[in-house]
């Protein structure tokens, strides 16, 4: 700009600033615009060179109609910005504070800022007499359209204006006015929340390595009634080997870092595999676990149909154990054999105190009941067509089961508590055949990590679902490169938190803590 043109741009400025407030007209230079910033710096706006347009756009925390159209006047902003269109907020009452107006932006997600007008001089200067309104100016100054923003028509009139001045042409489209909040008169502080949430996410591997120990699979965790996290899984040479052995590590509440993992049973002849650890109705912590029966020698992996269940229970938090005793089965009088299945997923307990425990066996899923708190277990029924299931209950008392299935999870429901079950159906979830873990959040929302493939136990994903499981968001991975991330376990805290853990290439296992906000807040306007 020259320096000719810089000081008659001041002189008229300065005119304009200190000359009675009157409404200009389009086609009139607005001059400068002086306005009140935060801490109450003065900002002068007068740079209309600088861009083809500039929209001083006024506004109100306080206006339901402003409410109502920030996000359409936002997306209009973020379509024509990256062409040099500038908005500039402005509150033109001296009742909104500088802090009111920035808790408002923030949480609608405003990416332009809200300076005041207290005398309301802007306002006047302008012409603009409700919010949400609009003046747009062009590059020499002049207003060039003013209308209201609280309606379609009135955003599609400013767009119709934006375009036609971005392209050199003389603006010919008919305003609508303001039809919201007297811009003086501001109504009462509008309650709302934070649509944006705040994410958060942290994970670390429970352990390096453990001596003795090469590969680790299958983890389980819970909550201790003392705030404790326990995570247990099995650890050996490979999987079903002899030294397999069932490993538990602790986090203690309000600290970051697990214990050193001790072993909690092993057995040459007939070791340990899968287990669930939950706290049952008795505020014991307890942890059911298959033992593998299978004459050895017997081959890497193999071994899984000859697994008899045992229990154990803790009184203090996963400190010190009691014997195991044998689940017992009493409804065909062998007592004294058991129940032969492998445990996955943690027990759901029913809002009528019920304890459904989800197991794999009987050539399917297999669910065990208990009344009294964990205490003893009885048969329920069985589902076909598919594994290792996982549970909620829905709303209306009935049960619903996912299981572990090739090529796709497999679902049924129960509306009998467990008693019986419906015919299997797949979803749209895939499945490689791997183990999955679904978890019922306090607010009734599902949330279930598995292994989105057909055949490869990569990506690990978890997904949500807002509707009792009949239809679930896009999933997110939580691991993506190649390797094994599988047999997830997931739970929440006390405090909301969702946590859970996985085998980690067979190397490790895997923790990781959540809130739901990571899984749906993606974006944040900047």
């Amino acid at each position: 700009m020259s320096k000719c043109r810089c000081l008659v741009r001041i002189a008229l400025g300065l005119i304009l600033l200190h000359s009675d407030a009157i409404a200009i007209e389009p086609g009139e230079l607005a001059g400068p615009v002086r306005l009140i910033g935060r801490d109450d710096r003065e900002i002068l706006v007068s740079n209309y060179d600088e861009r083809p347009a500039t929209a001083f756009v006024f506004l109100s925390s306080r206006c339901a109609a402003t409410e109502r159209s920030i996000e359409s006047i936002n997306a209009l902003y973020q379509k024509y910005r990256l062409r040099d269109v500038l908005y500039v907020g402005v509150c033109a009452n001296d009742i909104e504070t500088a802090a009111e107006l920035q808790t408002f932006a923030r949480q609608r997600g405003m990416i332009f800022s809200i300076d005041r007008d207290p005398e309301g001089a802007a306002s006047e200067r302008l012409g603009v007499q409700a919010t949400p309104g609009v003046c747009l100016l062009d590059r020499e100054g002049r207003l060039v359209f003013r209308g209201g923003l609280d309606s379609e028509e009135g955003r599609a009139a400013l767009e119709s204006a934006i375009r036609q001045l971005l392209r050199g042409k003389s603006i010919e489209v008919a305003s609508v006015p303001a039809a919201g909040t007297p811009i003086r008169t501001p109504g009462p502080r509008i309650d709302r929340t934070d649509p944006y949430g705040a994410p958060s996410f942290a994970s670390e591997l429970v352990f390096a390595t453990i001596p003795g120990a090469p590969a680790h699979h299958c983890s389980t965790i819970t909550e201790a009634p003392n705030g404790d996290l326990l995570c247990v899984w099995y650890g050996g040479s490979y999987e079903s080997a002899d030294d397999q052995t069932l490993f538990v590590s602790r986090r203690k509440r309000g600290q970051r870092l697990w214990t050193t993992p001790r072993p909690l049973l092993s057995n040459l002849s007939m070791p340990p595999g899968n287990a669930v650890v939950f706290v049952d109705g008795h505020k014991r912590v307890q942890i059911v676990w298959c033992r593998m029966e299978a004459t050895r020698p017997i081959r890497r992996g193999s071994g899984w149909g000859q697994c008899r269940l045992f229990a154990r229970t803790s009184n203090d938090n996963g400190e010190s154990w009691s014997e195991d005793r044998m689940l017992l089965s009493d409804d065909d009088g062998a007592a004294n054999e058991g129940v032969y299945g492998v445990p996955r997923n943690p027990p759901l307990t029913l809002a009528n105190g019920t304890m459904v425990l989800p197991l794999e066996g009987d050539g399917g899923g297999l669910f065990l009941l208990s009344s009294d708190g964990g205490e003893t277990w009885t048969r329920g029924g069985t589902a076909a067509d598919g594994s290792q299931p996982t549970l909620a209950e829905r709303a209306d008392g009935s049960l619903l089961t996912l299981m572990r299935n090739r090529p796709n999870t497999t679902v049924a429901t129960s509306m009998d508590g467990g008693l019986t079950w419906s015919a299997t159906e797949p979803t749209e979830l895939a499945n490689p055949g791997s183990g999955i873990s679904m978890v019922q959040l306090a607010n009734q929302h599902l949330v279930l990590v598995f292994n989105n493939s057909a055949v490869e136990r990569t990506p690990l994903s978890i997904v949500r679902s807002t509707d009792e499981g009949r239809t679930w968001e896009p999933p997110l991975n939580l691991e993506s490169n190649p390797g094994e991330y599988s047999y997830p376990c997931i739970i929440q805290s006390a405090d909301g938190q969702i946590h859970l853990t996985y085998t980690f290439r067979r190397y490790s296992i895997k923790h990781v803590e959540m809130n739901e906000d990571w899984l749906t807040k993606l974006s944040r306007p900047n």
